[in-house]
């Protein structure tokens, strides 16, 4: 903690150990002014370095254009963008000025464009595809003429709250948007809390391998900022680009999910050499099975690898380091503070080792959050909400996470969680992914059918034979659907709705 805490003095020059967003980019700006602070990656390979000097005078031009327009506090602004510089520069004015960020996909349809305007309200949406008529958008080359003539000197400090609003689409595809209410300063104890968490450090060489409209790598891109890293941002988040540039850039940090540390161990010319420089790899978004996540283990000195298991609703989190998992395997770890209980359908507490509902509380530190367009999550008298995750904790309050209640299967009267099925299915040699969903049936009132894309041909019935090695018969799946590629958000999420949707029209 010491080392960190001088660490985090040079940055301030010996001033308030607290600080905003804006006032941790001008700390960092004064210091290494002429460092790179991002190094973005084109589509076609060509690499292009912001400065922090570039990014901090660019941000506060943003930050006086906006308040020049009345934008400031209890307003929002919309970046609907992809990972660039650009964008990472226009969230630092938009918290400079005091109002909102709204990250949001720069592929979301029209349909959904709107309905998050709708919930927003934004005084202005900045994009470079279709605007929404309705309200104020401009592209960043018009943002960024009309700000060329305001001062690139920082505007007085504003803490503004909320400060952030994520857009989520979640595993129904109804798109819900949650404004965190975060404290009005971060602090060097905040950043070591992050550390401790992810793995995180001072000025390392970060990847961001996720999009920043997604919960955790924003959180991964904006923290690592604010310790001073040098993030490595690539455009494609190929598995292929991924792996050839943390190699290429002897990357240090990276977080990603499940999903793509899979498809980089399928690559036909990995190897754990080209791993050689991580620190750190944390892993979130998602199921990590215990297959993947003991490949990484091997791959990674265990003490480098972090968990964390959290959801955009801010209910809780829970984290867990890889030699801690090796004595709690399939564990997503405990929270650093706060408190978790397991419930039964009546709401009593369930003794360890027993599935039910998991309900988290972070006490009085936590963050508050506001709800639209869907409903706000109730809390009970002792503070607790859940967002409908089934699992269970060990006797040392270790947590273990089973499924969404939502893709829990009722089958035959027996309860079938999707997650556990879908790991079977992975382990075949013969399956590169798999999605277990329950499709309407007569007679069973749900039927399990498998969506598997396949790395070589492979049969049903090659796969049922195999999976009744782990699983009893009334958890096979009793239909099959082979598909070249299975659809997954640009976060790397499923959305189990339109798959039933899509297999039903297939006839399934």
């Amino acid at each position: 903690m010491a080392e960190a805490v001088e660490h985090f003095n040079i940055f301030n020059r010996g001033g308030s150990s607290c600080f905003t967003a804006g006032r941790q980019l001008g700390n960092i700006a004064r210091v290494k002014p002429d460092a790179p602070a991002i190094i973005y990656i084109s589509q076609e390979g060509r690499e292009s370095v912001s400065t922090w000097r570039e990014i901090e005078e660019l941000s506060n031009r943003i930050a006086w254009f906006l308040m020049d327009r009345g934008i400031g506090p209890g307003h929002s602004v919309i970046a609907a963008l992809p990972n660039t510089p650009f964008h990472v520069t226009l969230a630092f004015g938009i918290w400079k000025a005091g109002a909102c960020y709204v990250p949001v996909s720069n592929r979301a349809p029209r349909r959904n464009m709107a309905e998050i305007c709708e919930c927003v309200a934004p005084s202005l949406v900045v994009t470079n595809r279709a605007k929404p008529k309705e309200f104020a958008s401009l592209s960043t080359a018009e943002l960024r003429e009309l700000c060329e003539g305001f001062s690139d000197q920082a505007p007085p400090d504003i803490q503004a709250i909320p400060n952030l609003a994520n857009c989520s689409g979640g595993s129904t595809g109804k798109t819900k948007v949650i404004e965190q209410n975060m404290p009005a300063g971060e602090s060097d104890e905040g950043l070591e809390t992050w550390f401790k968490m992810t793995g995180m450090d001072f000025e390392m060489r970060q990847m961001l391998a996720g999009p920043l409209f997604h919960g955790a790598p924003h959180s991964a891109a904006f923290n690592g900022l604010y310790a001073g890293n040098t993030l490595i941002m690539p455009a494609s988040l190929k598995a292929e680009t991924v792996l050839e540039l943390i190699e290429k850039y002897q990357v240090e940090y990276v977080q990603m999910v499940p999903t793509l540390m899979e498809r980089i161990l399928r690559l036909p010319d990995f190897s754990g050499e080209r791993l050689r420089s991580l620190k750190a790899l944390c892993h979130t978004g998602g199921i990590c099975s215990k297959d993947l996540k003991r490949r990484w283990l091997e791959l990674l000195p265990p003490e480098r690898v972090y968990e964390i298991y959290a959801m955009t609703e801010c209910v809780g989190m829970t984290y867990i380091r890889g030699d801690e998992w090796l004595q709690h395997p399939g564990s997503v770890g405990r929270m650093l503070s706060g408190r978790i209980e397991v419930r039964d359908e009546e709401g009593r507490d369930l003794p360890p080792g027993q599935i039910g509902e998991i309900f988290m509380s972070w006490g009085e530190n936590g963050p508050q959050v506001t709800y639209k367009n869907v409903p706000p999550l109730p809390v009970d008298e002792k503070g607790f909400r859940s967002v409908g995750d089934m699992g269970w904790m060990d006797e040392e309050g270790y947590l273990y996470f089973a499924d969404r209640r939502s893709d829990m299967i009722v089958t035959g009267g027996e309860n079938v969680f999707a997650a556990e099925v879908e790991e079977v299915l992975k382990k075949h040699r013969k399956v590169a992914d798999a999605v277990v969903v329950g499709l309407p049936d007569e007679e069973w009132g749900h039927r399990i059918h498998a969506i598997i894309e396949a790395s070589e041909a492979v049969s049903d019935k090659e796969l049922i034979k195999f999976s009744l090695n782990y699983l009893p018969p009334y958890k096979m799946p009793k239909s099959f659907e082979f598909v070249d590629l299975i659809p997954r958000s640009e976060s790397g999420k499923l959305v189990r709705g339109a798959l039933i949707e899509e297999s039903l029209k297939k006839g399934y």
